[in-house]
């Protein structure tokens, strides 16, 4: 109970003369080491923050109605998207806020970092927070090294205040993830055929149906009024279809989808970079859940739009 009192003493004391500073936590008469906690992320699972010992932390609080905590999760988020969890863990606690308001939060901003659950605020209060959003900064050890009352404004800042606290980091940029059944789905963004940017995660929430294809395999351009039937009968707004031209022109796409009369969107791939990154041929179809996880993926053309429904329904 003692090295609790103190955090809230120094933090509540301290965040009256540093307002959104990042300040150092020292303390001669013992070793400030940061409170541990067990709690829920968004899908059930227990997560403890000597989980993460061996690594640096990164240890947010954060409400999702505070104006300065929802202008920092990009920046969060952008920051968790280029660097490997091997070589720093992205950790945050929202407090106080209902399960399904967090789940749907999180989906609707395809938030994909860990996201724990503080629903009483007792962790909050057993780290004395004066206010969210506040970030800790907590080493390999498990000692708080220094935290930032008030949002990041970059993510650039993120990495500044990390190298600048933790000088030994080297940051490593993340391998691409497999798009294997049970792993996050590559992101992309691509102009459809009409100039319409989209991007994967914009999407969560949704579950999509993501097609790759070449005018040249006979098997693909035969499955796409299939998908388009779906398209055209599906009532189910949460239903997205998808397909992805693997490094033809334009024009030779354009004259698929006008001879076919296909009105789902068909995306451009000019350089065939999204297609690498999903390692396989054409036709491949991905069905990805709203999390945007990869729920099952088909090697071969569907020979009927009612198969393509049948796998739906199956997921």
């Amino acid at each position: 109970m003692k090295i609790h009192k103190w955090y809230t003493i120094l933090i509540i004391g301290l965040a009256l003369i540093l307002p959104g500073s990042l300040a150092a936590c020292n303390k001669s008469e013992e070793v400030p080491y940061a409170p541990n906690f067990t709690l829920k992320t968004t899908n059930g699972e227990s997560v403890s923050l000597s989980d993460f010992r061996g690594k640096p932390v990164m240890l947010t609080f954060w409400k999702i109605d505070c104006p300065a905590c929802q202008f920092q999760i990009p920046y969060t988020q952008a920051f968790y998207d280029e660097w490997s969890s091997e070589t720093i863990a992205v950790l945050t606690v929202n407090v106080g806020d209902s399960i399904s308001a967090v789940q749907d939060y999180v989906t609707g901003l395809g938030i994909t970092y860990p996201v724990l659950l503080d629903r009483q605020g007792k962790v909050a209060q057993v780290y004395g927070i004066p206010g969210v959003p506040v970030t800790f900064l907590i080493d390999a050890d498990g000692i708080l090294k220094a935290y930032q009352i008030g949002p990041f404004q970059s993510r650039q800042a993120i990495e500044s205040a990390l190298k600048s606290v933790f000088p030994s980091l080297t940051l490593s940029p993340k391998t691409s993830v497999s798009p294997e059944i049970g792993n996050v789905a590559p992101d992309f963004t691509l102009q459809t055929t009409d100039g319409q940017s989209i991007t994967l995660s914009k999407f969560r929430g949704k579950t999509v149906l993501l097609n790759f294809w070449v005018s040249s395999c006979p098997a693909c351009v035969t499955e796409m009024p299939y998908f388009e039937a779906v398209f055209d009968k599906q009532t189910n707004k949460g239903l997205v279809i998808v397909a992805i031209n693997c490094g033809e022109t334009s024009q030779t796409v354009h004259n698929i989808v006008d001879g076919l009369k296909l009105t789902f969107p068909i995306l451009l791939d000019p350089d065939g970079k999204v297609c690498t990154d999903y390692k396989r041929g054409a036709p491949t179809t991905f069905i990805i859940d709203g999390n945007g996880i990869i729920k099952a993926i088909k090697d071969d053309a569907f020979q009927s739009s009612e198969e393509i429904m049948n796998m739906l329904d199956s997921m």
